[in-house]
């Protein structure tokens, strides 16, 4: 589903990403962590290309991205659903409108965009809370309206960049949870993430960057003693 094969990004004199090879499989929940300024943002960025490689080549399913025009980006955000810590959600829309809004201007039919919102905000538990704008909603809630948005389009892939930043231990869990179902239902995910109580209680498979570079990639919490907080 995704491989990077010796990418590298660079910020000034600063390697955000230094010569990173690795494959995620289809289908497959994976961790990314690291401290601040490890890399993960800019992994994630790339992937979804807000930024593109100085060197290397990512290749998302068929496509390589790294080599992607500008005006096919649109294209290639379609095919995956992207999860943000601040939420990004529109401040003057329901969450109904918000889960719909990319289904709208891709010029759906009513019935499919009733259809489709409706089932992924029953998906996150939000069925009832649809017409509610998101300063009616709490921080976990709005992250929720996020989720439903990124997988309304039923992408193959999702990509969450520090999807519980902003939101307290026991909903940060409930959100781990959430997309762990999504991944059981054969999406692929990706998340970044600092919360070594997560990455513990899930034991999902963690890669971990230091300096820009890979130091560990295994399906264990082991990684080495290696502290990201």
């Amino acid at each position: 589903m995704i491989k990077l094969n010796q990418v590298t990004k660079v910020y000034g004199n600063i390697k955000a990403l230094d010569n990173v090879s690795v494959e995620i499989n289809a289908g497959e929940m994976a961790l990314v962590v690291g401290a601040s300024g490890a890399g993960k943002s800019t992994l994630m960025k790339l992937l979804y290309q807000e930024e593109k490689p100085d060197s290397g080549q990512i290749i998302i399913g068929n496509i390589d991205v790294s080599s992607l025009s500008h005006t096919k980006v649109p294209y290639l955000r379609r095919r995956m659903g992207i999860i943000f810590q601040d939420f990004k959600l529109l401040p003057n829309k329901s969450a109904f409108e918000n889960v719909a809004y990319a289904l709208r201007g891709l010029g759906a039919e009513e019935y499919e965009i009733q259809k489709r919102v409706s089932g992924a905000l029953k998906l996150v538990g939000l069925i009832d809370r649809a017409f509610n704008l998101p300063s009616e909603l709490s921080g976990g809630e709005q992250q929720r309206v996020g989720i439903a948005r990124a997988i309304v389009q039923g992408p193959p892939l999702v990509i969450a960049d520090e999807p519980t930043g902003n939101l307290d231990p026991s909903t940060s869990f409930d959100i781990f949870s959430l997309l762990e179902k999504i991944a059981q239902r054969g999406t692929t995910i990706l998340i970044s993430t600092h919360n070594q109580d997560l990455v513990k209680r899930f034991g999902k498979r963690v890669i971990t960057l230091d300096k820009g570079r890979i130091i560990a990639d295994t399906g264990s919490v082991n990684i080495s003693g290696f502290s990201y907080q």
